[in-house]
């Protein structure tokens, strides 16, 4: 078998062919500034080699690409000492690296889909955050309480993803009207009982936003089987339609209609209700859109078990914010060949394989698709006397 001549990490980097817009951000940003010898391009290459390879100091990833520099020259990137990398991620904006992970998804729009994109005509969003911690005598921007520190990060998940880093101890609502300001009228969001705001409500449909949430028990509203509209003939659902009639709600939502679906699941034996303020959609699509939520629970654990993003490499809130999009960069790589790949790979397993071969030089489409082949070879006839002799690829 012929061996690749450049790495696996190079081949990955190339699949991206988004250089010139990387270079386009650059200029916009003016992150190469005053610069001197270390670009914004090795920087992220640094950053991305971070993620990939788990380093969790930046003499690890300083040490890692110094051993590895004749491989680098296949992208165009050059290794840093660790006080030039460290000083990168300081100063140098991290707006360039959030810029550029939005262009990502679009270029690569029709090969990471979801599963609901074939269902549904309107783009479907999940909204949740997830706190971070970190240490308040390092990170003494980042407070959250008297003796903890900590960033919260609201995100937006679709086909792409949002992010909006605020400090911990701001809430999910005030976060939640942040991230929603510009998102597209006609747009599906779908999030759980901690967004239950009758202000966020009427914004989301001022907005013409379909929204999808799960009801809180305590909910003041008019009775449910009254406002019945379709039940299901073996008792499975019910969809109805009601009104809020608490004091707080009035201010917001009178003579505002919404609709809850009673789901029956028989496999936890429980009835949930689910709110929303769509007319258009079923009971069943309202309860998959709701389900699908999931996908951004699984997110928050890709980018936390997976990926360097619990401890960081520096203590500014730039440096930790572009420690942060890196790491959404990298999951959308790796999901990208994971969902190319015609082997069934985990996204667990596939992020430690590129960790385990990220600078050997193998074929990056070959090992995706057949990573458990043997590259037998035979012995050099030099070594026909030796005790040992190289048999595996």
């Amino acid at each position: 078998m012929q061996r690749a001549t450049i790495s696996m990490f190079a081949h990955l980097v190339q699949s991206m062919g988004c250089k010139l817009e990387f270079q386009h951000l650059v200029n916009k940003h003016q992150s190469d500034k005053a610069s001197k010898g270390f670009s914004s391009w090795s920087q992220f290459i640094a950053m991305l080699f971070c993620q990939l390879t788990g380093a969790e100091s930046l003499r690890e990833i300083s040490d890692g690409l110094f051993s590895s520099l004749g491989k680098l020259n296949h992208i165009g990137a050059k290794a840093a000492c660790r006080s030039t990398l460290g000083y990168a991620n300081q100063n140098r904006p991290y707006k360039l690296y959030e810029d550029f992970y939005y262009v990502l998804p679009d270029k690569f729009r029709h090969e990471i889909q979801g599963r609901l994109s074939e269902r549904f005509t309107k783009p479907v969003y999940s909204l949740d955050s997830t706190t971070i911690s970190l240490c308040l005598r390092l990170f003494e921007w980042a407070h959250h309480r008297r003796r903890k520190g900590g960033i919260k990060l609201h995100t937006l998940l679709n086909n792409d993803l949002c992010f909006v880093e605020t400090p911990a101890k701001v809430s999910d609502i005030k976060g939640a009207k942040s991230i929603l300001e510009n998102i597209p009228k006609g747009s599906i969001v779908v999030m759980d009982r901690g967004y239950n705001d009758y202000s966020l409500f009427k914004r989301l449909s001022e907005k013409g936003v379909t929204f999808v949430t799960r009801l809180k028990d305590n909910a003041v509203h008019t009775p449910l089987r009254k406002g019945l509209i379709q039940e299901d003939p073996d008792k499975k659902w019910g969809l109805y339609e009601m009104s809020f009639t608490g004091t707080q709600a009035r201010k917001h939502c009178e003579d505002m209609r919404f609709r809850v679906v009673q789901w029956y699941d028989e496999k936890t034996d429980r009835w949930f209700e689910f709110l929303t303020n769509s007319k258009e959609l079923t009971a069943p699509e309202v309860t998959d859109l709701y389900k699908d939520r999931w996908q951004i629970e699984l997110f928050f654990k890709r980018i936390k078990q997976n990926l360097v993003i619990k401890s960081f490499v520096g203590t500014t809130e730039n440096a930790v914010m572009t420690q942060i999009w890196t790491a959404a960069i990298a999951i959308l790589l790796l999901e990208l060949m994971r969902r190319r790949s015609r082997y069934n790979w985990t996204f667990c397993r596939l992020a430690r394989y590129f960790k385990l071969n990220l600078m050997t030089c193998k074929s990056l489409e070959h090992r995706l698709n057949k990573p458990d082949i043997q590259e037998w070879e035979s012995p050099p006839e030099s070594s026909q006397g030796c005790l040992f002799s190289w048999r595996g690829g």
